[in-house]
């Protein structure tokens, strides 16, 4: 029989077609490294917590660092009787570190493991993608400044509509990938919520603290509801519809340079280095990348569908469907970060063909809504004005004449108040400068849309960063603000409580512990003495706030200390390894922080007043 790490409860072995057909290991094994993270920030919390033992929690992460190791130099064997990358590990854990390796899955099931798994790999694509979009931005920056004299038909319908900059058409697409990139930021949001904890679907009995494992693996948000957790691929989903908005912008530039390189247009003449030939036409040169780039897309797409058909009629909360989530992510990505490398270098390598763009300017009767407006600032209303242009653009097809090329006398014909300044006025290069409002496809308007973005971008790289955000990974520039911390006298028959602290700095300290985002110093100091004495406190006081940089050894943290009475038993928990209560003459030797002076300021406080 396969002996599975789940087979304890099975008679008969795995069918083999069954073990081909369920495996998952042949491509989500590229979770390894975000499986490895979780794991080894599972196990720390598993140690302080004392659900295990310091010493096997140091085994097991040494354990997991070498199997990662062992990855990354292709030593590691991938055997699909282990199902997926999370078998496979903890499989090798186990045999390279015996029993010890077994309690890893402790408090832990694959439900929530897979999850924390997807959602630390695609915070990380997502900065990679944002990352790669900026590249990306910069490179149609540089081609629009490039080409900002140059004027080209702008297009409705595909047919001439108006003359606008070629910088402006390039900018019009800057504008599309840069909220292309405002949606990867902000979906982070979403992904950046931490599922470990939520066990199969409904938590676990163990005393485990989400909140240090969250802070060990830089989550911002912990999921509230496990089955949730377990559920949830939105964040996925929402993911994918990025990726294919992108892609459907990527498509649309992509089909409007194909058009742009046919011989029909030749306004653009693509590169070599991203062009195909025919194996049987020698004159062929193919724009196979931005062909392949519309294709791709209709992929991308696919997997989007995909991924929703999947998860639309799932009863709560995890199935084995949602195993097949992985390859339309997988494949999505890949082919993203393929189109915008490809784009990025395409770019800045395309050839403008002015003449052959200015031969086209003068088809079409591009300028037609110019005539039409100078009418209307002859105080003819802009509808008759409209007739009276179109009836103008009808007599010169019919004499087979350009708009320029209509004599004055012709123009008065059908509009009396026509006059000689009219040629000025419906000339393209007038036209597109006349444009000026905001927005608008004038030369200053778009130059200074560039030098703007320009700007920004220059002032990002002159920025001293000294971090990554949590959140999104990008760097940033953090304030290294003190933490905000609580602790807390309680007296009994005239002794106070101090604890026996289970983690660094060790030694004997008042019961406390950091304030939580989203809570008052009033809630944190109650919730930690329920957490660290399981004494409840109704209405503690204030008694000072210790500031001093050095008062903690770990970092400069600033305590709100309280103080209360209780006649309740206490009992240690959580940072507590033990506990008592002790006279304020004679107080233990190792009382560590600044909380033997806060002590002896209390004993000072204590007898002024009555209390």
């Amino acid at each position: 029989m396969n002996n599975k790490l789940w087979s304890g409860r099975f008679s008969a072995q795995e069918d083999n077609l069954m073990e081909q057909f369920s495996e998952s290991i042949s491509y989500d094994k590229r979770l390894y490294r975000y499986d490895i993270e979780g794991s080894i920030a599972h196990v720390k919390m598993l140690a302080k917590q004392a659900i295990i033992s310091q010493e096997e929690a140091e085994k097991i992460i040494d354990g997991l660092r070498k199997i990662e190791r062992q990855i990354e130099m292709g030593e590691f064997d991938f055997d699909p009787q282990d199902e997926d990358i999370h078998m496979a590990i903890e499989r090798a854990l186990i045999n390279l570190v015996g029993k010890s390796g077994g309690k890893l899955h402790t408090a832990r099931s694959r439900n929530d493991q897979v999850a924390l798994d997807e959602r630390l790999y695609l915070r990380n694509v997502s900065i990679d993608i944002i990352e790669k979009l900026d590249q990306l931005l910069k490179s149609l920056l540089s081609f629009a400044k490039e080409q900002i004299d140059v004027i080209i038909p702008g297009f409705t319908h595909m047919q001439h509509a108006q003359p606008i900059l070629f910088a402006h058409y390039i900018m019009a697409f800057f504008e599309k990938f840069k909220r292309d990139k405002q949606r990867f930021l902000d979906t982070i949001k979403r992904i950046d919520i931490m599922p470990l904890g939520a066990g199969a679907l409904a938590g676990t009995i163990w005393p485990i603290d989400r909140h240090y494992s969250a802070s060990l693996l830089n989550f911002t948000q912990i999921s509230k509801n496990s089955i949730d957790a377990v559920s949830d691929r939105d964040f996925m989903i929402e993911f994918l519809n990025n990726c294919a908005i992108f892609a459907m912008h990527t498509s649309r530039m992509a089909e409007d340079f194909i058009i742009y390189a046919s011989q029909e247009f030749s306004f653009i003449e693509l590169p070599d280095e991203f062009s195909t030939g025919s194996s049987i036409m020698p004159q062929k040169k193919n724009p196979d990348s931005l062909e392949l780039i519309r294709g791709k897309t209709g992929r991308i797409y696919g997997n989007l569908f995909a991924l929703l058909t999947i998860m639309k009629g799932l009863p709560l909360a995890y199935d084995r469907d949602m195993q097949e989530d992985k390859e339309a992510l997988f494949d999505t990505i890949d082919n993203v970060v393929l189109i915008i490398g490809i784009l990025t270098k395409l770019i800045g390598k395309i050839k403008v063909n002015k003449k052959e763009i200015e031969k086209s300017l003068d088809k079409g009767f591009i300028t037609a809504t110019d005539l039409a407006d100078y009418l209307a600032l002859k105080q003819i209303p802009f509808r008759d004005a409209h007739a009276k242009s179109g009836a103008i653009v009808a007599y010169a097809i019919s004499k087979n004449k350009t708009l320029k090329e209509l004599t004055l006398d012709e123009y008065k014909s059908i509009a009396s108040q026509i006059e000689e300044d009219v040629y000025d006025f419906i000339d393209y290069r007038r036209s597109v400068d006349k444009r000026k409002s905001y927005g608008g496809t004038a030369r200053q308007n778009v130059l200074e849309q560039i030098e703007e973005e320009e700007k920004l971008f220059s002032n990002k790289q002159k920025e001293t960063h000294e971090d990554l955000c949590p959140r999104c990974g990008y760097p940033v520039k953090i304030y290294k603000n003190p933490s905000l911390t609580v602790d807390c006298i309680i007296e009994k028959e005239g002794k106070v409580l101090l604890i026996s602290r289970r983690n660094y700095p060790f030694g004997y300290s008042l019961p406390g512990g950091f304030v939580d985002y989203g809570e008052s110093v009033e809630q944190a100091v109650i919730r930690e003495m329920k957490e660290e004495t399981n004494l409840e406190i109704a209405a503690p006081k204030l008694f000072g706030v210790y500031s001093a940089p050095d008062r903690d050894p770990r970092s400069h943290t600033v305590s709100i200390v309280f103080y209360a009475k209780t006649t309740s038993h206490a009992t240690a928990g959580d940072d507590a390894k033990d506990l008592g209560f002790f006279d304020l003459d004679n107080l233990p030797d190792k009382i560590v922080f600044d909380h033997l002076k806060i002590l002896k300021d209390y004993n000072e406080f204590r007898k002024k007043i009555q209390y």
